[in-house]
């Protein structure tokens, strides 16, 4: 009996030492496998978690407006997803995604945000676990904001060749007009490339471009006695993006730009075009990124 006492207490000591909860239906289950609850796929393997979604929904939140078309919503989800795996695995990716938090939501959508909510997270569940591939490699899922009628090669900016980020076709219809007066043109040069050697007056004549890419986007051009590349300039002037044309006055220089951000990989405003027209998150995002598969990582 004294022996049966001592088990029992061993017992009892065991179960105390890990996390329970009771769950409705009967039997107990380790609280930190609740924590992580995993969505299933048909073959009942593991996808994602919940934490992933939340995550998943506070980057979508921050990276397309809640309202857009349902596929275009989807088609961010996948290009997240990507992004987030390929951080997840150590792979070196462009910049870094950004993230919304509740509080920021709420303030945002006020009294539409448990419908917004909703709308990224069936976005985020109707493509869970689905990722980007080229080559049986996780892709770089890049995209801008709007086209200059056509986006960019990757080598362009990168200087390297990636198969999936060649140009295509995206009228998008983004074009505004920035004036910048010819001293402050000159004063902006001279901060940055201090042995420049320009002059207001001449302007006209000591700009020049050298190369464009078949999207219209200038890859360099001959500023007085220097070689500036096309990014690097519109940047120092906070250009929509470097598809731009100059026309001078006596006073200053007018940029007429088309597009917004770098022009590779997925057009925002394009994504938004082609679901309008009709078209699915899979064909979007295989319209912009050349040759991938889209499948469960």
């Amino acid at each position: 009996m004294k022996q049966l006492g001592i088990w029992c207490l061993i017992i009892l000591g065991m179960l105390l030492a890990v996390p329970m909860v009771m769950v409705f239906g009967g039997g107990f289950y380790d609280a930190s496998l609740l924590a992580n609850v995993q969505t299933m796929n048909t073959d009942g393997e593991d996808i994602e978690s919940k934490e992933d979604e939340k995550e998943l929904i506070s980057a979508l939140a921050k990276m397309v407006s809640a309202d857009e078309q349902e596929e275009v919503l989807k088609a961010h989800a996948v290009m997240i997803r990507t992004y987030r795996m390929r951080r997840k695995l150590g792979i070196v990716s462009e910049g870094e995604l950004s993230y919304m938090t509740q509080e920021e939501m709420k303030t945002l959508w006020q009294k539409d945000y448990d419908k917004n909510y909703k709308r990224l997270e069936d976005a985020v569940k109707e493509t869970s676990g689905l990722v980007m591939y080229c080559n049986n490699e996780l892709i770089e899922p890049i995209y801008h904001k709007a086209s200059a009628g056509m986006t960019r090669d990757a080598k362009g900016i990168y200087n390297m060749d990636i198969p999936y980020l060649k140009p295509v076709v995206s009228e998008d219809e983004a074009v505004e007009d920035i004036i910048v007066t010819k001293e402050e043109v000159v004063s902006t040069l001279q901060s940055v490339y201090p042995t420049l050697v320009v002059q207001p007056s001449f302007l006209e004549q000591q700009i020049q471009i050298i190369a464009k890419d078949q999207g219209g986007y200038i890859e360099s051009l001959q500023v007085g006695n220097s070689i500036i590349d096309g990014e690097s300039f519109r940047k120092l002037f906070k250009l929509p993006s470097a598809c731009f044309t100059m026309s001078y006055d006596d006073t200053s220089i007018q940029f007429r730009v088309k597009g917004i951000g770098h022009g590779v990989g997925l057009s925002q405003e394009g994504a938004i075009r082609m679901a309008k027209a009709g078209a699915t998150y899979e064909e979007i995002l295989k319209y912009y990124y050349t040759d991938i598969e889209i499948k469960n990582f």
